[in-house]
């Protein structure tokens, strides 16, 4: 599930290729219902049941020949945000370069010499270069799939963000939690919060994420709840931080 959740936090514009309706399918269809990502293109030769979700918006095809055209021209839209949100999905050290970190600008624009914030750590960062498709450059905006060097303490996989943006770190997220209508177990056990690269174990109720380690978030985040256990559906919803 994991990889699944991470890509859906990081897409821009989101592809279903689906050849056939199973178990699988249903979990992504409910788990991107309740990141409530609208924008995407949906491949796929059979009919899904995806009335009343987001996926009844896409764009559909019936196949990749008939999809590719639409796929390659799709141009990023913007989100209107001047403060950077960044997620660094891999963080490593270079002989004779230092700290690197690679990750996706999904708001504002990164540029050399930025200071930043690395959450949940709250770690701070200064940007010493930048590289786009391995040529230097002096900043970066939406869309970018970058490599920074750094200067600062050690970071991990998280997200970047300005030292203006809105933004709290805490194990409790108060809210309001959304349950999907096709989860149908109790909840009086342990389960997992999921937001962008961070995956942690709470307890949910109507207006509270309890978890166990503290869990990095914005107001209207939509942070979707999972339970790993389940032999049926894992993805149990989405709570939306206040």
């Amino acid at each position: 599930m994991q990889p699944l959740i991470y890509s859906i936090y990081a897409a821009d514009l989101v592809v279903v290729a689906v050849d056939a309706l199973n178990q699988h399918v249903g979990e992504m269809i409910v788990a991107l219902e309740a990141a409530k990502k609208e924008r995407g293109i949906l491949v796929s030769p059979v009919p899904l049941p995806v009335k009343g979700t987001v996926l009844e918006r896409y764009e559909k095809f019936g196949s990749f020949d008939e999809a590719r055209e639409r796929i390659l021209g799709a141009e990023q839209e913007a989100s209107g945000s001047s403060e950077l949100f960044a997620l660094v999905d891999k963080a490593f050290s270079v002989k004779s370069v230092g700290s690197v970190a690679l990750g996706i600008v999904k708001e504002g624009k990164i540029k050399k010499h930025d200071k930043l914030l690395f959450f949940p750590g709250k770690k701070n960062v200064e940007v010493k270069s930048i590289q786009l498709n391995d040529k230097d450059v002096d900043e970066c905006g939406e869309g970018s799939r970058f490599g920074i060097s750094y200067k600062g303490d050690e970071i991990e996989r998280g997200q970047l963000l300005s030292f203006r943006a809105e933004n709290k770190t805490d194990n409790s997220v108060l809210g309001r939690f959304e349950k999907s209508p096709f989860y149908k177990d109790d909840l009086d056990r342990k389960v997992h919060a999921c937001l962008n690269f961070q995956f942690v174990e709470c307890r949910v109720s109507e207006t509270e994420l309890k978890c166990d380690t503290p869990l990095s978030f914005r107001s209207r985040d939509r942070i979707i709840v999972l339970d790993p256990s389940s032999q049926k559906l894992r993805v149990v919803g989405a709570f939306v931080a206040q």
